[in-house]
């Protein structure tokens, strides 16, 4: 009979279902909201993908690039994809297709349903109506797994999220630190020009018979060192920006713009709240996470976990606490360090006047150099370091704080 016939073919499709789900799913409150909070990857208008996509890097474009090129970030989205249950081994579109075959069964059964109402008791039309509700059930469970809104899913999704976190951090401090080697770089191009300035005049002193041989080879050897630091920083900036753009997608060969980092935002730190922040940073903890998602039996015993979980608290409590102090600490030698650099530009400026008046000679002049560019480094760096403080703690409430423990599983 036909009736026969469609019955047990969704009793397949149920039962192949629920071989592919493990059984009926059964979700976990916090893995299933984890997913909808947040998907895997951001949406970007076609505005910001333009950005993303020329030849300039912009310190804000660094999330964006990572999500978009970042080789570690892009194979485990690729993952993610291929299985974004993490469980049933069935891609995106496998899932998909599985639900869609579900769904039209379902269909196809009420249809029935309602054309054999008149023929059929009541009993049999409830269990039709209860065969069709499990179809869409499963339907539904299949779509919330292609989207990773399962219990593994979920936790597949919080690791994308995780690695991005980190690779989005980790690329911040490659670019502030590649920033402060390109100052560096510059200053000490600066002290070679004046050390071989240096040099030719001692060399122009000797053949007068004012400088001894012995000041000649100071110069030399002063020369010597200056040319070695200038080789040393520049190998450096060349490791650092290669290091840096490899991560965000570009060739090791790509020359690309790299624009400044901004300058440290003071009313970021005005917005911390030690307290309430040291709540969220415990909520959102890493390694907080998997202490509280672990068995007590790993443990030896649930007191000796809740033991673990309120030590690993405390230690966030402190650590917050401790980085709010550094962020005012780093403000203080920012401010400090722009005062210093605000007099010597003014140096810098009657330099310059003189300069153009011939009232100084070329040595005098990169000397005024050197200082102004010292001052310009000190700052920057302080500003770099400014900037650095201000996100590791906004990073420690994001859950990216480092507590040093480790479970005992």
């Amino acid at each position: 009979m036909k009736y026969d016939r469609k019955w047990k073919r969704a009793g397949v499709l149920i039962l192949t279902t629920a071989v592919v789900l493990g059984g009926v799913p059964e979700y976990g409150l916090f893995a299933v909201q984890a997913a909808q909070r947040e998907s895997a990857v951001t949406e970007y208008d076609e505005e910001t993908l333009a950005r993303l996509r020329d030849h300039v890097l912009e310190y804000e474009e660094i999330p964006g690039l990572i999500e978009q090129y970042n080789m570690t970030f892009r194979n485990q989205l690729e993952s993610f994809y291929y299985n974004p249950d993490g469980s049933m081994g069935l891609t995106k579109e496998q899932l998909l297709s599985l639900a869609g075959e579900l769904r039209e069964e379902a269909e196809i059964l009420s249809e029935e349903a309602e054309d054999m109402k008149p023929d059929i008791g009541r009993k049999e039309y409830e269990e039709y109506q209860a065969n069709i509700r499990a179809l869409k059930s499963y339907a539904k469970s299949l779509e919330d797994a292609s989207e990773g809104k399962s219990s593994a899913g979920a936790s597949a999704i919080r690791g994308l999220r995780i690695t991005r976190n980190q690779q989005t951090k980790a690329a911040c401090e490659k670019m502030r630190k590649h920033q402060a080697l390109a100052e560096q770089n510059e200053l000490s191009r600066k002290r070679l020009e004046i050390a071989e300035l240096t040099y030719e005049g001692a060399k122009r002193q000797m053949e007068l018979g004012i400088y001894s041989a012995e000041n000649v080879l100071s110069a030399e050897e002063a020369l010597n060192s200056a040319r070695a630091a200038a080789a040393a920083d520049a190998a450096a900036l060349k490791s650092g920006r290669q290091d840096l753009l490899l991560m965000l997608g570009w060739g090791y060969d790509a020359e690309p713009e790299i624009r400044p980092v901004p300058e440290p935002d003071l009313s970021r730190i005005a917005s911390f709240n030690p307290e309430a922040d040291s709540l969220k940073a415990i909520e959102n903890n890493i390694t907080l996470y998997d202490t509280r998602m672990t068995s007590s039996s790993s443990f030896g015993s649930a007191d000796a976990k809740a033991r673990q979980v309120q030590e690993e608290e405390n230690k966030v409590k402190m650590n917050m606490t401790l980085l709010y102090q550094d962020a005012l600490q780093k403000r203080a030698a920012y401010q400090a360090a722009a005062t210093e650099f605000e007099a010597a530009r003014a140096n810098k400026e009657a330099a310059d006047r003189k300069n153009s008046l011939g009232m100084l000679s070329r040595q005098q002049y990169l000397t005024e150099e050197v200082t102004y560019l010292t001052a310009k480094a000190s700052m920057t760096s302080a500003g770099l370091d400014l900037t650095a403080a201000i996100e590791e703690y906004e990073w420690a409430v994001k859950g990216l704080l480092e507590l040093g423990t480790e479970n005992q599983q």
